[in-house]
């Protein structure tokens, strides 16, 4: 515990810390540092000398500093630190104590990211990441977005594959709503079924989802849950930022081999509701 308290204090200081950073990729000397940093010489010095005693940094026979392997190690674990205290209000309201630890423990890979503060920004995003779709569609959600499905199905028609994980919704012998919702039309809803028979469309289910999540080949955008349940659907999008574009997929890949795949009782509602659809008339 000592040297755990050791390390944060000598990470408390921003002067230190930027040191650190500065020295993540790169060798540099005292005078280097000291005018990137903007500070005077004889204090670049005393920091240096403090992450030397402490084993963060190296000196070589030249002059140059660099991280020691420690504090290569101790830099790269502070990032998820960093990053959730750069959003603390984001985090105060928002949980991660449903997820997996081993994806908490990589929170910092979404640095890259841009946080979405606004709903509606959250749903235009994933409406253009839909649009833009060329190889798959994946995805976790509690619920469908009204205009999700009819930009599912065009991009169905140029070839796309979709996998998702989805709330278990109707449950065995549950009736079947006989209101088709207006922004899905009958040839839609008959397409969709139509693929998810071939396999193109491979949903799987789940009593509850831990997040609400969107990628496609290029982009991605995750939201966590609400402290006292449920999403606002405010999350952090990636444009094209591999780091966090790999940890949604991750998370994807976490979720969806847990799931559960469709069974023949909920592929015969799902025809069954067609039926329904088609014996109203509804066009």
């Amino acid at each position: 515990m000592e040297r755990l308290c050791d390390l944060y204090f000598e990470l408390s200081n921003e002067d230190r810390l930027e040191i650190l950073r500065k020295l993540e990729g790169e060798t540099m000397n005292v005078t280097g540092l000291a005018r990137v940093l903007e500070i005077t010489t004889q204090e670049c010095s005393r920091h240096l000398t403090r992450l030397s005693e402490a084993v963060l940094v190296e000196r070589d026979p030249d002059g140059g500093y660099s991280l020691s392997q420690y504090g290569h190690l101790s830099l790269k674990l502070t990032a998820g630190q960093r990053f959730v205290s750069s959003h603390r209000d984001y985090f105060t309201d928002h949980t991660l104590e449903r997820l997996p630890p081993e994806l908490v423990s990589r929170i910092g890979e979404l640095q890259g990211g841009r946080l979405t503060d606004n709903v509606m920004v959250t749903f235009g995003f994933v409406e253009s990441l839909i649009r833009d779709t060329e190889e798959y569609l994946l995805f976790i959600h509690d619920q469908y977005l009204p205009t999700i499905l009819p930009l599912g199905v065009e991009a169905m028609r140029r070839g796309v594959t979709s996998r998702s994980v989805e709330l278990k919704t109707k449950a065995p012998g549950r009736s079947l709503d006989p209101i088709r919702p207006d922004y899905i039309t009958l040839e839609d809803e008959e397409y969709f079924i139509q693929l998810w028979h071939e396999g193109r469309i491979k949903p799987r289910f789940a009593e509850e989802v831990h997040v609400f999540l969107y990628l496609n080949e290029k982009e991605s955008l995750i939201a966590f849950p609400l402290s006292e349940g449920g999403f606002d659907y405010l999350g952090f999008s990636s444009g094209e930022d591999p780091a966090l574009h790999k940890y949604c997929m991750d998370f994807f890949e976490y979720y969806y081999e847990r799931a559960e795949p469709p069974d023949q009782e909920r592929l015969a509602r799902t025809d069954e509701r067609l039926d329904l659809y088609k014996n109203k008339g509804e066009e």
